[in-house]
């Protein structure tokens, strides 16, 4: 009797261990700069993914003079829609969801993806020059989430810093360097759901 009171009591203890971990969030991927996940249920359970365009409004503009901000307001669409269809481009090579939509609606079984670009730092040649070791690195931050479409649920919250594409050591200028930052920005998002899904 002893014996079927242990067991039963060992049953008990790992079904109460089960259900309590069932409402644990998803462990962090370790992908991005700052990863907050709200919800245990993988991304796989969605049938489409709508990506919309990141806002840049309210965005800082750090190491950027007025003349240069003109030159990024002008580019800023163009880093935008590069953002866009980067993380369109991992979503279809890495085949994740039956549908992907850009800035469309939002049926019941979708996740939306939204955000919005925070940072523009035109970095400084002169330090990455004199100093390295990125020093004066050209970058660009955003942040996003990923919304159930049918409740309005947060899902996850990320931030990311994007200083590839030569911006750590490269005499390039953010002209050259924010449109590819923009794309690996949307590389390392891709990545981030990828193993939520």
């Amino acid at each position: 009797m002893k014996k079927v009171v242990s067991l039963l009591h060992a049953l008990f203890i790992v079904v109460v261990a089960s259900l309590a971990n069932a409402d644990q969030p998803l462990p962090k991927p370790g992908v991005l700069n700052d990863e907050t996940i709200m919800t245990s249920q993988r991304l796989s359970g969605y049938d489409t993914l709508v990506i919309r365009d990141f806002s840049t409004d309210g965005a800082v503009y750090d190491r950027i003079d007025d003349e240069e901000k003109l030159k990024v307001d002008a580019m800023k669409p163009l880093v935008v829609k590069t953002l866009t269809l980067s993380i369109e481009t991992e979503m279809a090579k890495r085949k994740l969801f039956k549908h992907v939509v850009l800035n469309g609606a939002a049926q019941d079984n979708t996740v939306i993806l939204e955000g919005s670009f925070t940072e523009f730092n035109g970095g400084s040649r002169a330090l990455r020059f004199w100093v390295g070791f990125g020093a004066g690195k050209t970058y660009l931050k955003v942040k996003g989430h990923l919304l159930d479409a049918k409740s309005g649920k947060e899902l996850v919250t990320f931030e990311d810093q994007e200083a590839g594409f030569k911006g750590v050591a490269s005499m390039e200028n953010f002209e050259d360097l924010f449109p590819h930052q923009a794309q690996g920005l949307g590389q390392n998002i891709g990545e981030f759901i990828e193993k939520l899904y």
